[in-house]
């Protein structure tokens, strides 16, 4: 029965191991997506702090009211913003978050743009962290050692309970 149980515990995790790969790793790549965490509370509520934002590459124009996730910093931070302006002269774009009063100090570039938002899973931006990642890939391989630990142990104490059986 107690091995029963563990086998139970060890479906139900690997299986939602393997959804959250396929929600993560497999969808994006199928719809030709890029996810990026929101960093700040900005675009909150469309948006929150800590939500996985997937982004496709522009392929139309832009235009006032569209949302556009982009580098700032030479790349070294990525939001999403809504476009207040645009202006064509300098291939370049004034934003604003909507949960903000204020513009963002100076011009988006058009070099600097990533793409739109295409869609957006809350809570789960944490699994896009390196951080985060190596230590959900160091835990998930010790857990599938300790998985493959109680597995050979569980069959080696049934093994001996069926010879004591026989005997």
């Amino acid at each position: 029965m107690k091995n029963k149980k563990i086998t139970t515990v060890y479906a139900i995790s690997i299986f939602l191991l393997f959804l959250l790969s396929i929600l993560t790793i497999v969808i994006p790549k199928i719809m030709d997506v890029m996810p990026y965490v929101i960093s700040d509370s900005e675009m909150a509520p469309e948006y929150n702090q800590g939500g996985l934002v997937f982004v496709k590459d522009v392929t139309e124009p832009i235009h006032v009211g569209d949302t556009i996730t982009y580098y700032e910093n030479q790349g070294k931070a990525i939001k999403t913003r809504r476009v207040l302006a645009v202006d064509h002269n300098i291939d370049g774009y004034f934003v604003k978050g909507d949960n903000s009063d204020k513009a963002e100090m100076g011009l988006v570039h058009e070099r600097n743009l990533i793409g739109r938002p295409h869609f957006y899973l809350p809570y789960i931006g944490f699994l896009a962290d390196t951080k985060a990642m190596n230590f959900l890939k160091c835990s998930l391989f010790i857990a599938a050692i300790l998985m493959t630990l109680s597995t050979l142990i569980f069959q080696t104490e049934l093994k001996q309970k069926l010879r004591q059986q026989a005997e």
